[in-house]
């Protein structure tokens, strides 16, 4: 349950029990029982297993449950009305739990609407097929105008959405959606399965929390994203976190944009072609044991997009790119647009392909590379006259660092470079850059350590690559 045992004292009533002789649906006996229980203050509204055809039903009293007898075994079949399942405005505490919806009929919206509600949500319910929205919560009121209140605290647990048909035109939304400055909503063990749109969004929703949602596609790749959150409201404080969630076969595995504060730790995307992409102007993205795989098909040409890749600044700490086919870039806005924000590339990351980190003076303003593993791949830079590098503690395995033009670049402190290629030089510069230092560091394998870098102390170079 939701909110512990509210509402066990509370009355329970059988669907079946508002079933008249001569009605073909159930859409009345619904709306009579679920006005019974508000009379009462409450109470819960039970559907066998079965099939049960129905028109949009709001529920009209807080305190009120739903419950069927399982995902699969009771089913809600929608009939060609438009509008939502179950609804609810301005309620408290309601609960729609073990059933299945087939929306499939519904010209437009699905299956669960919450506006201006609060402490209410879904526990083990399955939605199939909507037109145009499946899971929503709003502080905009559901067939009210524009009228608001204030959603908060609401919670869906063990959901899922498959098929859903439509996104944006005629006002569809992603499946799984808190909007409209709806606070503190939290999605968690959901899933979305071969749905058009965003699989699950927070649009400036302050307080949204994934848990252990898995966005998945299999028919190639979606043209959406997997989780996306955008806000560009500068009244709300816009802050969300994706923890234990997976993106598999999108364009953007998970995406932020705009003012919104993101946080994403334990999350993987798999066959994404950007695995997380920031189009942020303000505020960090702090992403903690991450991990991208067989993510980047069609960017290989890119210098400024990339399978991870942001416009503001980010700390990354065990992040990890496994199989990728495309660099990444810590630069993708061109034409100078730039932060003072640094980046940091912390502990624990390592990335088999290039990292860009500036191109044209986009990007931080300052990066450090401390603790990471270049494995195959090199920190890359253009004209970053205005951008600072240090890079200290780091491993570049058969890679190295390749720029032209850089404001202050410092590799130092535990760096070292090995590889198998006698031929190369680990730190490739060109075009007036003179300004790199090399202080403390060591190189193993290589033709020679740099072609225009200037060498300080504590400098060691070997040949032939020495064992590890």
């Amino acid at each position: 349950m939701l909110w512990g045992s509210a509402t066990l004292a509370l009355p329970v009533v059988s669907i079946l029990k508002y079933k008249k002789n001569g009605e073909t649906e159930y859409t009345p006996a619904a709306v009579r029982a679920i006005a019974d229980l508000k009379r009462q203050g409450g109470g819960t509204l039970t559907y066998p297993a079965g099939q049960f055809v129905q028109g949009p039903v709001e529920i009209t009293g807080s305190g009120i449950s739903i419950q069927g007898a399982g995902i699969g075994r009771t089913f809600l079949i929608r009939n060609s009305q438009r509008g939502y399942a179950l609804w609810a405005n301005r309620k408290q505490r309601v609960l729609i739990r073990d059933l299945s919806i087939d929306c499939d009929k519904s010209p437009i919206e699905g299956g669960i609407y919450f506006g201006g509600c609060t402490a209410s949500g879904a526990d083990r319910v399955s939605v199939q097929n909507a037109d145009a929205s499946t899971f929503v919560v709003e502080n905009q009121l559901f067939n009210a105008g524009d009228e608001k209140a204030v959603s908060d605290r609401n919670v869906f647990r063990n959901c899922r959405a498959s098929g859903q048909k439509r996104y944006h035109e005629v006002g569809g939304k992603s499946p799984f959606i808190a909007g409209g400055y709806a606070r503190n909503t939290r999605f968690e063990s959901c899933t979305v399965t071969d749905c058009v749109g965003d699989a699950f969004d927070s649009d400036n929703a302050p307080g949204t929390v994934f848990v252990r949602c898995v966005a998945r596609n299999t028919k190639g790749i979606s043209p959406y994203a997997g989780f996306w959150s955008e806000g560009e409201q500068t009244d709300s404080d816009h802050r969300v976190m994706w923890s234990n969630c997976k993106a598999i076969g999108y364009r953007v595995g998970f995406g932020v944009s705009e003012r919104v504060k993101a946080t994403i730790q334990n999350g993987e995307a798999e066959n994404c072609v950007n695995a997380v992409k920031g189009l942020h102007y303000q505020y960090r993205i702090v992403i903690t044991n991450f991990t991208a795989r067989n993510c980047g098909k069609g960017l290989e040409a890119t210098d400024t997009d990339g399978v991870l890749t942001f416009s503001g600044p980010v700390t990354l700490t065990k992040v990890r790119t496994l199989n990728t086919v495309a660099r990444n870039s810590f630069s993708n806005y061109g034409g100078g647009t730039s932060t003072n924000e640094e980046t940091i590339i912390g502990p624990g990351c390592e990335f088999d392909r290039d990292a860009y980190i500036s191109y044209e003076n986009s990007g931080s303003r300052r990066i450090t590379v401390d603790g990471a593993t270049f494995r195959g791949g090199n920190i890359r830079y253009y004209n970053g006259q205005l951008t600072e590098l240090l890079v200290k503690n780091s491993q570049f395995i058969n890679g190295g660092i390749v720029g032209a033009r850089i404001k202050q670049s410092r590799i130092t402190a535990g760096s070292r470079f090995t590889t198998t290629d006698s031929t190369k030089t680990a730190i490739q510069l060109s075009l007036d850059s003179y300004n790199t230092t090399i202080d403390n560091a060591t190189f193993e394998g290589y033709n020679r350590v740099s072609n225009n870098a200037k060498m300080g102390t504590g400098v060691r170079q070997t040949n032939r690559r020495q064992p590890r």
